[in-house]
C-alpha cells in the first residue's frame, strides 16, 4: 500500500466540504457574530432570573425553584424559558456551543494569518519593483553626503535590521525595524484563546457556594449528596471595634472536614483566604445570631435553634419562625444595640451595648394584632399563649465564600500573555524602508502601520545625509 502525504497549507482545498468550513471559520464576520451572539447570552443572564448553582444541582430543588420563583414571574412563558436553559444561560448547552465555536474560529484565524505574517517577516524580499518605489505613500531622493556604510550605520543605530544586495547598476537596501512585534499577534490571541478556554473550564467544572455557619456550626459545602463532599466548621469568629463602634478587624477560624475526618484547618480574613483540596474559602461578612427556646407548659421542647438573622426590616435584622404543634407564629428581632454589625443586611449596630431581641406572636396570617409582644435580655423568659420562649443570648455567624475555579489559572496566564502582547503590538510597531543606491543618489520607499508617521522618520534620514548644494560665488 502506498501512503500520500497529506501538506497542511493544501488540506483545506483538498477535503470536500473542509475548504467551505475554513473560509467560513477564518471570516471576521463569522467571529463577530459569535461575539454578538455571546454578548446576547450574557444580556439574557441580566435580565432572566438565574436559579442558584447549589438549587441547580439537584432536580428536585430546581423544580421547587421553577415553581416558587420563576413561574409567578414568568406565567405561560416559564416552560419555555426551561426549555431554552435562560434560568441558567451560563451553563446551557447553546451558551457553550457558542464558547467553543469562538474558540475554534479564533484559533482558525490565527493559523490561517500565519503563513502571511511568515512570509512578511522571514521570507521579506528585500527588492521591490520600480512602480513600487514611484507610489509607495511613504518615499523620499536625495543626494547621499557621504558613503553607503554611513546610511547604514544610521539605520542600525534606529533599530533597523538591514540587508544589502548588490546589482549590476545599483545597490538595494532593505532596513526592518520591529519585524518581530509582528508574531505578538499571535501571542495576544493565544491569550485571548486561554481566556476563553478558562472560561470553559469555569462553566464547566466551577463552583461557588455562599455558606452563612454560626458558631461552633458546621455546613456542608454541596447541598446534596456529593463524593467529594466536604463540612465547613466554624470554630469561632472573632471581631475587634475601633472606639467608635467600627469594625477594625474580623477573621474565622475554620476546620473543613472531608471523610468524616479533619482535612484542613485555618484562619481567613477578608483578603487572607484558605486554599484546600482545590477550593478557596473566602471571608466575606458576618452577623448576628440569637438563641432562641421555645417550650410548651408542659416541658415539650418546640424550637430551640441558634438563628441567623437572614432579613431585614430597616436597620433591623429578624426572622420568622413557625412554632411546631400550634397555629402561631413568631417574628423574633434583635432590637437594640448588641456586640455584633450585620454587615450582611448593610447595618451597623455599635458594640458593646447589651442585646435585647423584640418577639411579636400571630395566629395564622401575620396580619391584624399580635398575640403578644415582649422584649428580652439575654437569659430572660416570657409566657403567654401556652409557651415559654427564652432568649439565650446572642453569637455570631460568619459568611463564607468557597469558590472552586479551575478556569482561574488560564485566565491568569492569558492576561499575562494578551496584555503585554497588546502593548509591544503598539508600542514597537513595525517599519520597513527599501532603499535604492546608484550614483551618490539613494531613492528610498517605506511601509509601516497606519499609526505610525514613517515619512517623518524618514524626512529626518533625508536631512541627516542629504548633500548640501554648493553656495553660488558671491552668495552669502
Amino acid at each position: 500500500m502506498t501512503y500520500r502525504p497529506i501538506h497542511l497549507t493544501r488540506l483545506p482545498g483538498q477535503l470536500p466540504g473542509v475548504g467551505y468550513i475554513w473560509k467560513l471559520f477564518t471570516s471576521v464576520r463569522f467571529a463577530l457574530i459569535l461575539i454578538l451572539m455571546l454578548a446576547s447570552g450574557f444580556f439574557l443572564g441580566v435580565i432572566v432570573s438565574q436559579v442558584p448553582q447549589e438549587v441547580s444541582v439537584s432536580a428536585g430543588d430546581y423544580a421547587a425553584w421553577i415553581e416558587s420563583e420563576a413561574r409567578p414571574r414568568y406565567g405561560i412563558f416559564t416552560n419555555l424559558f426551561f426549555l431554552l436553559g435562560l434560568f441558567d444561560v451560563f451553563h446551557a448547552a447553546w451558551f457553550r456551543a457558542l464558547l467553543l465555536l469562538l474558540v475554534i474560529a479564533i484559533t482558525i484565524c490565527t493559523l490561517n494569518r500565519f503563513p502571511a505574517i511568515y512570509q512578511s517577516t522571514i521570507k521579506a524580499k528585500p527588492t521591490v519593483n520600480e512602480g513600487f518605489m514611484r507610489t509607495a505613500k511613504h518615499r523620499a531622493e536625495f543626494e547621499l553626503n557621504g558613503s553607503l556604510e554611513t546610511l547604514l550605520d544610521d539605520l542600525k543605530r534606529r533599530g533597523y535590521r538591514t540587508k544589502v544586495i548588490p546589482d549590476a547598476d545599483r545597490v538595494h537596501v532593505y532596513a526592518d525595524r520591529n519585524g518581530w512585534a509582528k508574531y505578538m499577534t499571535f501571542v495576544s490571541h493565544l491569550g485571548l484563546i486561554l481566556f476563553l478556554f478558562g472560561g470553559m473550564m469555569t462553566n464547566l467544572a466551577g463552583y461557588q457556594r455562599f455558606l452563612i455557619i454560626p458558631d461552633g456550626a458546621s455546613q456542608p459545602l454541596y447541598p446534596v449528596f456529593h463524593p467529594q463532599q466536604m463540612q465547613v466548621l466554624n470554630k469561632g469568629f472573632t471581631v475587634e471595634y475601633y472606639e467608635d463602634g467600627r469594625p477594625k478587624d474580623y477573621y474565622s477560624d475554620l476546620i473543613v472536614y472531608k471523610g468524616g475526618e479533619e482535612a484542613a484547618h485555618g484562619r481567613i480574613r477578608v483578603n487572607e483566604p484558605m486554599d484546600f483540596d482545590g477550593f478557596r474559602f473566602h471571608q466575606n461578612s458576618f452577623g448576628p445570631t440569637v438563641g432562641v427556646d421555645i417550650h410548651a407548659e408542659s416541658g415539650q421542647t418546640l424550637y430551640s435553634e441558634t438563628m441567623v438573622l437572614g432579613q431585614a426590616f430597616g436597620n433591623v435584622p429578624f426572622e420568622i419562625v413557625n412554632i411546631p404543634t400550634t397555629e402561631m407564629s413568631a417574628v423574633i428581632a434583635l432590637a437594640e444595640g448588641n456586640t455584633t454589625s450585620n454587615v450582611v443586611g448593610g447595618t451597623f449596630i455599635r458594640g458593646g451595648q447589651e442585646p435585647r431581641l423584640a418577639i411579636m406572636g400571630f395566629k395564622g396570617e401575620m396580619t391584624g394584632q399580635p398575640l403578644f409582644v415582649a422584649r428580652l435580655g439575654p437569659g430572660e423568659t416570657f409566657a403567654d399563649q401556652g409557651i415559654k420562649i427564652t432568649f439565650k443570648g446572642t453569637q455570631f455567624f460568619t459568611g463564607v465564600v468557597a469558590r472552586n475555579d479551575p478556569g482561574a489559572v488560564f485566565i491568569w496566564l492569558a492576561a499575562a500573555l494578551f496584555i503585554p502582547a497588546l502593548l509591544i503590538t503598539f508600542w514597537c510597531a513595525r517599519r520597513r524602508i527599501w532603499a535604492q543606491f546608484a550614483s551618490g543618489r539613494v531613492r528610498m520607499a517605506g511601509m509601516a502601520d497606519r499609526f505610525i508617521d514613517l515619512q517623518a522618520e524618514m524626512d529626518e534620514i533625508v536631512q541627516v545625509h542629504v548633500a548640501q548644494a554648493p553656495t553660488p560665488a558671491g552668495v552669502r
